[in-house]
């Protein structure tokens, strides 16, 4: 295995070129791939000193959080834990302190697992990625990143440069829960996630995502549109709570069935309008 450290996006683009190429930053899920027999590359392209995928710009309409930048300055951001308090919630749950100092956000998302924490509130946030190539650069809305497990629309020689957020100011209640093994250090069996703004007890807006229920984070579109315009009651969140399972297409493995993935669904859905409503 080569290793090359490259200092410039265009560089990084070109050094991917290479057969079986592979980027690293904080390699916390890479290394562990290629530990288990799972990734091989021939050259490992080290971004880690490339200034321009580091750091938080806050502009008058959006954050720009660099895809190089740590999971752990990102949580401790002031403007991520004022106006995005539920993505640094969610980072707040990512793995340990250690791993959260290593990893980084571009990394996380591009390894595109069903369960990654981080997907949940980006989605939510309406999140761009901006992506640079041999082609140029281009924007991909968060959404159409996923294609399935471990795959994304990025080409071999692609490199997401930032993640823009737009900044709305809008009074969201916010939700997050996930249900794993153990309370912490877990992989999620289920997640939901969820951004509420609820005026006199009508919900204004309903956007609700769910991880490790599907081939890629996702977010319940219908279910959203059912949700926006009702009054919160009783009737409301269980017919809300039984859409949330019916919309979610999840399987069976080691850690759960795919029947009990779908009642967390709908029970986590039930909590985070409860929680609305209170």
């Amino acid at each position: 295995m080569r290793y090359v450290r490259v200092d410039s996006i265009p560089d990084a683009v070109e050094a991917l070129s290479e057969p079986k190429a592979h980027l690293i930053a904080g390699g916390t899920d890479l290394l562990v791939k290629i530990r288990g027999g799972i990734a091989s590359p021939k050259v490992l392209v080290d971004i880690s000193d490339i200034d321009d995928l580091r750091g938080i710009r806050v502009g008058d309409d959006a954050i720009e959080i660099g895809a190089a930048t740590s999971e752990e300055d990102i949580r401790r951001h002031e403007v991520v834990a004022s106006e995005f308090p539920l993505l640094a919630e969610v980072l707040a749950q990512l793995g340990s302190v250690q791993i959260r100092n290593r990893g980084t956000l571009g990394g996380n998302l591009v390894n595109a697992s069903p369960a990654a924490d981080s997907a949940i509130p980006l989605l939510l946030y309406g999140a761009v990625a901006k992506v640079f190539g041999p082609a140029g650069e281009r924007t991909i809305p968060l959404g159409e990143l996923f294609v399935g497990p471990g795959k994304t629309t990025l080409a071999p020689n692609d490199v997401v440069v930032t993640l823009q957020i737009p900044r709305t100011g809008r009074p969201w209640i916010s939700f997050f829960h996930k249900v794993g093994k153990r309370r912490a250090l877990t992989i999620s069996i289920a997640s939901v996630g969820a951004l509420l703004e609820v005026e006199s007890g009508r919900i204004i807006e309903a956007r609700i995502a769910a991880g490790s229920v599907a081939p890629t984070p996702l977010r319940l579109a219908a279910l959203e549109e059912r949700l926006t315009g009702a009054t919160l009651d009783e009737g409301v969140i269980a017919e809300a709570a039984a859409a949330a399972a019916e919309e979610v297409s999840p399987i069976s493995d080691v850690r759960a069935s795919g029947d009990y993935r779908r009642q967390v669904v709908g029970e986590l859905v039930e909590r985070a309008l409860r929680s609305a409503m209170a």
